[in-house]
């Protein structure tokens, strides 16, 4: 036995691909004195237990391993006669800053890829745009030469002053592989993931709801002002609030809309029929909105797991392939192509930390699981078939 070998094996068990062979190996690994601390430090870098995605409790989850994994031991002898069964899944992270290994094991290939420089920008009522540098440092003007803002490092700031008399509109605009957080001048902040667009009053009037438009996925903190009602203005749908914090995701590629609430109470409003009456949200529930029929859902959630983006970590719960690749994209500003549409039908756990692992090492981990390559040209992935 070797730790190379022990590695392919916690990879492939938790990646749903281990036969009732590996099964039994990786068991004996577990038993064994010597591989304890190996197996308590690959967990530390990349994995961590159900629900217990940013403190795990190291101890804990190999328990739940090795749990698990003797109950897919089980789970095997019946498969053999009933085919079809599935084992029983774990959580699948990438928490780790490289690929750690322990005493020569194979190392993580950085692939030669060049994802597009786009840069945030900032447009101005009088058209003007200017480019926003996430390092930078600046104070920003209103077409009369007037600070408006102020913006340091990932946050801007509008001024926080007496209400406008007349309103003037920004619209900010987050490319792929970027966030940032805005301050509105009412101390709203609003967080804008990879891909998003959003127009808004540089002050809000006063005697009018403060009202912003979004495209793609923004994590809002609402300042309360019972007179001033706060509304997100979505293609088909408004979500009106008093003060919470809450997630929208609205990207145009997806057929559906989704809120989820955290704290406080929102009221999903289909803006383009009088057919669907309002619905409000309690804290703890993701509302789904679909575009083709102005359908609302509802169903409680855990919310971490659709606001962990804030904190870098894009988490995945019985997703599609399809749609991981999705987001793989917006996050890591790549276009990733898959011709053969290999692993369409499968779904997958996962929790990526997309500020401190490549879209390369990504990849690699799905290589070591599944039957797949991946061509890089520029910014450009190709998914293939091995």
């Amino acid at each position: 036995m070797n730790l190379g070998s022990l590695e392919r094996l916690i990879i492939k068990f938790l990646g749903n691909s281990a036969n009732g062979e590996d099964l039994d190996e990786l068991d004996t690994y577990f038993s064994k004195e010597e591989y304890k601390v190996f197996i308590k430090n690959y967990l530390k870098t990349h994995f961590v237990a159900l629900y217990k995605m940013n403190q795990p409790n190291l101890e804990e989850t190999k328990k739940e391993l090795l749990k698990e994994i003797r109950k897919d031991k089980r789970l095997t002898l019946r498969r053999n006669v009933y085919t079809g069964l599935k084992y029983a899944a774990i959580l699948v992270c990438f928490l780790a800053v490289g690929l750690y290994m322990y005493n020569g094991s194979d190392q993580v290939e950085e692939t030669n890829l060049l994802p597009k420089d786009n840069a945030i920008t900032l447009e101005h009522s009088n058209g003007m745009v200017e480019q926003i540098s996430e390092s930078g440092t600046i104070s920003i003007k209103g077409k009369d030469g007037t600070v408006i803002a102020n913006q340091a490092g990932n946050k801007i700031s509008f001024q926080t002053s007496k209400p406008a008399k007349e309103i003037v509109y920004n619209t900010i605009t987050v490319p792929y592989g970027k966030n940032i957080t805005v301050a509105l001048s009412d101390s709203t902040e609003v967080t804008m993931n990879a891909g998003s667009r959003m127009t808004f009053p540089s002050q809000f009037k006063k005697g009018l709801k403060r009202k912003v438009k979004l495209s793609g996925e923004a994590f809002f903190k609402v300042s309360h002002d019972k007179t001033h009602p706060f509304v997100v203005a979505l293609d088909s749908l408004d979500v009106q609030v008093l003060g919470t914090t809450f997630n929208v995701a609205n990207y145009n590629e997806d057929a559906t809309t989704e809120v989820v609430l955290v704290s406080g109470s929102v009221q999903l409003v289909p803006n383009k029929t009088k057919e669907k009456s309002p619905v409000l949200l309690k804290p703890g529930f993701k509302g789904t909105f679909y575009k083709n029929s102005s359908k609302i859902e509802t169903v409680e959630v855990p919310t971490d797991l659709y606001t962990s983006w804030v904190n870098g970590y894009v988490v995945f719960r019985n997703a599609p392939f399809n749609n991981i690749l999705r987001k793989l994209e917006r996050h890591y500003n790549v276009v990733i192509s898959n011709p053969q549409n290999h692993l369409e039908g499968e779904r997958f756990n996962a929790t990526i930390d997309v500020q401190n692992e490549s879209i390369g090492q990504v990849l690699e981990y799905f290589s070591k699981i599944h039957n797949i390559q991946f061509q890089i040209s520029e910014d450009k992935i190709t998914i293939i078939k091995k």
